[in-house]
């Protein structure tokens, strides 16, 4: 049996999720300006994804998804320690398999019912803030495998590709902003940027309108 608190986490893991990763978003780029900016980012994206994994219902789908999280963050760790992007690629194939595990989990819950309540909004929302923050860590991996697939004004990056920077670019990609500022230059980073825009138009063309067009006849039926 849930203790109280146990049962209003149950209750609001997906708003727990969304404000998680809105903080990773929004605090880490700034955070990471300052001396122990990666640090902190580094455990804003922890946070994150331990968020991501704890939505997943049952026990033993959720202790193995924790293993993989534990083993990718160990690998980002090492990766920094050694400076090796053969190792930082494969923490972020890792990190990518758990968030579009929990992609997945969000969407279907989000889907689950034909009555949408703000769990099930927030669980939509937290699906699409999910997808840019997994593609920024596979964007600073790529980077590090090629350093000049990804241009500043032009130029290759002189210091590698920051979180923060990647998840700018992430979500500048995603929402089809296009600035301007960074540029992908190879073949490989084209093709995730082109995918990942393709992914943002759908996602927000279907599934966010259809659950807000659902939210609306369900507060009206009220």
């Amino acid at each position: 049996m849930l203790s109280p608190t146990s049962g209003w986490i149950a209750r609001r893991r997906y708003a727990i999720l969304f404000y998680a990763l809105l903080a990773t978003i929004a605090v880490g780029p700034l955070l990471e300006a300052l001396d122990i900016g990666r640090l902190a980012m580094e455990m804003l994206l922890t946070a994150s994804l331990v968020a991501a994994v704890f939505p997943i219902g049952a026990l033993h789908k959720r202790r193995t998804m924790l293993v993989i999280v534990a083993l990718a963050l160990l690998l980002r760790g090492l990766s920094a320690y050694l400076d090796s992007a053969t190792i930082s690629a494969v923490g972020a194939i890792l990190w990518g398999a758990v968030a579009l595990m929990a992609v997945f989990g969000a969407i279907r819950y989000s889907m689950s019912s034909a009555r949408v309540d703000l769990e099930q909004l927030y669980a939509a929302l937290s699906a699409y803030l999910l997808i840019g923050v997994c593609w920024g860590v596979v964007y600073v991996a790529v980077v590090k495998l090629y350093p000049g697939a990804l241009l500043l004004g032009g130029q290759p990056l002189p210091r590698g590709l920051g979180m923060g920077d990647a998840i700018y670019f992430s979500f500048v990609t995603l929402a089809t902003l296009g600035y301007g500022d960074f540029t992908p230059a190879t073949p490989v980073m084209r093709g995730l940027s082109v995918f990942e825009a393709i992914i943002g138009q759908l996602y927000l063309a279907i599934m966010v309108a259809r659950l807000v067009s659902l939210r609306v006849a369900t507060v009206s039926s009220e």
